[in-house]
């Protein structure tokens, strides 16, 4: 199975007279990073709401984010920081008085100055807050986990695509070897029987000229092991498990193959087929990139 880093998830529940919306977002990452926005009556929420969504997602740049409608501070009582305001007034008249002002100093001047009122907001009790914003984090959590996986089945079917396409590029280049084995036999022949009229030292070197070629171009096993990581490719897509970073592992091996039968070949025709092997490998690269 092939799950999207991409997607979105929402839910809403009842909370104190209130509506709870909970938004979770996740996109591209190498790693699995978590950032959890919360109202402040809810802060003590944030380790399990972290373990549980990392529980249900394992890879990717996730946000999840938790918000009450209307203000925060309306569960809260408004309060007067009376540090604050006495240190604000006493201020306020030693520059006064340096300046030789005149006038009073006045109430709104006071209130209208950073952190002189403030809310005082409280924190729910954390099991009581949990049964309520536990379940609604399930559901965000499932909706953002369907959405990955329809998005997933999408990108499967392109993918497994492409896998054909490299499957039927690589037959033909092992249809294509025995054909390049009796050229290059051929090739060999004929240039030595323009060194020398030795018609047996002809037949020895001709011998060794080939068996030293097939061992040099002889890719069999690179393709063996090519066709292999593409049937262990299509079951890694099939497969109920996220398989992102299985595939890309995948990806550079059969990468590597292709270039060892790129290099080994002496072949034009091969050659092509290989460049469409590497150029569909590539392209199934970018893609993989985007699964957990």
């Amino acid at each position: 199975m092939l799950l999207s880093m991409t997607g979105y998830g929402r839910a809403e529940a009842a909370f104190e007279r209130k509506r709870l919306s909970i938004e979770v977002r996740s996109v591209n990452h190498r790693f699995c990073e978590i950032s959890v926005r919360l109202p402040k009556m809810l802060a003590n929420l944030e380790a399990q709401i972290r373990e549980r969504t990392q529980a249900k997602l394992s890879r990717g740049k996730i946000y999840v984010n938790l918000s009450l409608d209307g203000s925060e501070e309306e569960t809260g009582a408004l309060k007067v920081n009376d540090a604050a305001a006495t240190a604000y007034l006493n201020a306020l008249k030693d520059l006064q008085q340096k300046l030789k002002l005149p006038g009073e100093i006045q109430l709104a001047t006071l209130l209208a100055l950073p952190e002189v009122l403030t809310w005082d907001s409280q924190v729910v009790e954390e099991e009581t807050a949990w049964k309520i914003t536990g379940p609604a984090l399930e559901k965000a959590l499932d909706d953002i986990l369907s959405m990955k996986r329809r998005e997933g089945d999408n990108l499967a079917r392109d993918l497994l695509q492409r896998v054909d396409l490299i499957q039927s590029a690589l037959e033909n280049v092992v249809e294509r070897v025995p054909h390049m084995v009796s050229s290059q036999r051929e090739r060999l022949a004929n240039r030595l029987a323009e060194i020398s009229a030795d018609l047996e030292y002809n037949r020895q070197r001709l011998e060794s000229e080939i068996v030293l070629f097939v061992d040099r171009t002889d890719c069999t096993e690179e393709c063996i092991r090519l066709r292999s990581h593409l049937e262990q490719f299509r079951e890694l897509v099939r497969a109920p498990e996220p398989a992102g970073r299985k595939l890309n592992f995948l990806l550079q091996e059969m990468n590597r193959e292709a270039n060892t039968i790129g290099s080994k070949a002496q072949d034009v025709a091969i050659a092509r087929d290989v460049i469409v092997i590497k150029e569909e490998i590539e392209r199934i690269r970018e893609q993989v990139q985007n699964f957990e």
